[in-house]
């Protein structure tokens, strides 16, 4: 990981350049699976691809952005003011897992710095989430977020959903009988609760009991 201040269509061209938890299985573990069976060797697989999302919060000017291939991925982002558009703090997060799915800014501690989450689903069948977060600070500070990708509720296996609601960020995931292939019922949810808390020098997102 690195931080630098850069334009921020400087900060792009440098993107431009870079070329599960089962009741059995832990989270990681599960995705690798997931990803390895959907992603034999080919060429096709090695091909490099970018997501990228835009988006606004108060003054701040967001752009977030992967690149790379099934194998290996780098996170970009990159924040602007909107009253100044010609530079920009940015970090990198290198070796992400899953692909990116949402991008979504709050203020879950309340102290004036929004935080910016990255939301990430694994590529297989399974389709378990992970997050990045930051905190829009100068610089820009990581988010510890294990509490999120350390999942050992009996009844997940992936399918997750993340939004904000008020002042924590909601996990949605359909809920599943110890040992049946299918959920309770359609619309049975498992839902958890994650508040931004200070320990020592690190926040940490963790779950509200």
């Amino acid at each position: 990981m690195w931080y630098d201040k850069l334009s921020l269509a400087g900060c792009l061209v440098v993107v431009a350049l870079f070329a599960c938890n089962s009741p059995m299985q832990n989270k990681e573990e599960q995705a690798a699976h997931d990803s390895a069976n959907k992603h034999p060797v080919t060429p096709n697989t090695l091909e490099s691809k970018s997501e990228k999302r835009d988006t606004s919060f108060g003054d701040y000017r967001i752009a977030v952005i992967t690149k790379g291939n099934g194998y290996m991925r780098d996170l970009f982002l990159a924040i602007g003011s909107k009253k100044d558009t010609t530079v920009a703090d940015s970090i990198v997060e290198k070796d992400v897992k899953g692909e990116l799915r949402n991008v979504l800014i709050a203020d879950l501690n309340g102290n004036g710095r929004p935080e910016v989450y990255c939301t990430m689903l694994s590529e297989g069948t399974g389709r378990y989430g992970k997050l990045y977060g930051f905190e829009l600070q100068h610089p820009v500070i990581r988010i510890d977020v294990s509490a999120v990708d350390t999942m050992e509720q009996a009844a997940y296996r992936g399918q997750d959903s993340f939004y904000i609601k008020g002042k924590n960020l909601v996990r949605t995931y359909p809920a599943y009988r110890e040992g049946a292939s299918d959920a309770l019922t359609a619309n049975t949810q498992g839902i958890i609760l994650y508040g931004l808390k200070q320990e020592h020098d690190t926040l940490k997102l963790l779950p509200v009991k």
